[in-house]
């Protein structure tokens, strides 16, 4: 009787311990490059380039700039990638010196979603 009431011991805290492990903590996609960089001043950039922590699925992936007058920046075809985590946006017009803001949404693949907003400054040389 004892060796079974050990045995049934056993399997609760067993039990007890994979219920409390919960599940696996999954990593997002964040933000951990961008170029030019954010808060950063220099001469127009032809591209973008964000570099995120993990890979995203480039069809529900999006990055819209806007200008110095609230305007939207036209950008062209993004490309990613091999390894999944950067994103090179073409700008398709010549920047003018001023502020610009790139608003940001991304798609984990592992389901998970997150976003942001970072500026930069166009000068003249």
């Amino acid at each position: 009787m004892t060796s079974i009431r050990k045995i049934v011991a056993s399997m609760c805290l067993a039990g007890n311990f994979v219920l409390q492990m919960g599940d696996p903590a999954y990593a997002h996609a964040h933000l951990n490059a961008e170029i030019p960089a954010a808060d950063s001043t220099g001469t127009a950039p032809q591209s973008l380039t964000l570099g995120f922590t993990e890979a995203v699925v480039v069809k529900l992936t999006g990055v819209v700039v806007t200008g110095p007058k609230g305007n939207v920046i036209e950008t062209g075809n993004v490309a990613l990638s091999d390894d999944g985590k950067t994103l090179t946006v073409p700008l398709k017009i010549e920047l003018v010196p001023g502020r610009y803001s790139v608003t940001w949404h991304a798609l984990a693949v592992d389901g998970h979603k997150t976003h942001g907003v970072y500026g930069f400054t166009v000068t003249n040389r």
